[in-house]
């Protein structure tokens, strides 16, 4: 049986949920909104395999589950009352815990990449797993660092935040040298702009599946309906670099993000995000990187 454990408000959750129904796979559905508030959790400290989760009159047994499709958000500050948040926010950290350390196949183990809470250190330690290479880049506090830095940058600078929040990443513009003394409070992440599109690669398991973007904006993200997005097929080193990162991190499912330099062709990785919100790509894809979900947690991938 397959445990489906997330947000029925998330709609990546539900696409992940929707394909294992597609599937034909025995499977039970958990929201963590209604568990908060209809139902309970027991989880043995010493046999985490006898842990149970209640809804109801339905008690889920952790012994039967052969695998985990988990989008695990933490809903607590969402909850209409204190009493709903203290539960909600117990649950969270609970299932951190418990799918980080059960022999089954979990996608994805919430807390196995740690690298993501700061993103020099995660860019670094990634790319050298898939001997990729990064823009240049600068994480500093102090003004004159960037600026140093920014005039060394002939396509010009990017920015974005260093920690595992997520941010828009902004080119610099000569009107934002008056902002850099804020730095002295808060460090920024600052980048070699990449003049060329954006590639995001979902990696699930051994199968690789990719997408070309191209858009006026510098992040793609913060306009609709603009972009134009096509398939693409990775170079082999790309590829193999994807599929390694995935067993070196024990992280099923990845999404990989690279810009393509268009002087060069030379792929440029920015960052692998390991609670990829991939339905739209999947949409693109025809259900390509959900169908694949399904057979990993099946185990016939």
């Amino acid at each position: 049986m397959i445990l489906c454990i997330g947000v029925a408000a998330d709609s990546t959750f539900l696409t992940g949920l929707q394909a294992v129904r597609e599937a034909g796979l025995e499977h039970r559905a958990v929201d963590l909104p209604s568990l908060a508030m209809r139902g309970s959790v027991c989880i043995p400290l010493d046999d985490s395999a006898s842990a149970t989760i209640h809804q109801g009159t339905d008690v889920i047994r952790i012994g039967d589950v052969s695998a985990v499709w988990c989008r695990l958000l933490d809903v607590s500050t969402h909850a209409p009352d204190p009493r709903f948040a203290t539960t909600a926010a117990g649950h969270y950290q609970a299932f951190l815990r418990l799918f980080e350390h059960l022999p089954i196949r979990v996608m994805n183990p919430p807390l196995r990449e740690a690298t993501g809470f700061t993103k020099v250190l995660h860019e670094v330690a990634l790319a050298t797993i898939a001997e990729w290479s990064v823009p240049r880049t600068c994480l500093t506090s102090n003004p004159d660092e960037a600026r140093t830095f920014i005039a060394d940058c002939p396509a010009g600078a990017v920015y974005k935040g260093a920690s595992a929040a997520k941010t828009w990443a902004q080119q610099y513009q000569p009107g934002d040298d008056a902002l850099l003394e804020r730095l002295r409070r808060t460090p920024v992440l600052f980048q070699e702009r990449i003049v060329g599109p954006d590639v995001r690669i979902h990696v699930v398991g051994g199968e690789v599946f990719g997408e070309v973007i191209r858009s006026s904006a510098l992040d793609y993200r913060t306009v609709l309906g603009e972009n134009d997005y096509r398939p693409i097929v990775p170079p082999d080193p790309v590829a193999r670099g994807c599929v390694r990162l995935t067993e070196t991190t024990g992280i099923p499912l990845l999404g990989v993000d690279f810009k393509i330099d268009a002087a060069s062709d030379e792929w440029f990785f920015l960052e692998a995000n390991s609670m990829p919100a991939f339905e739209g790509y999947d949409r693109r894809a025809g259900g390509a990187i959900s169908r694949a979900m399904t057979r990993w947690l099946a185990g016939t991938s």
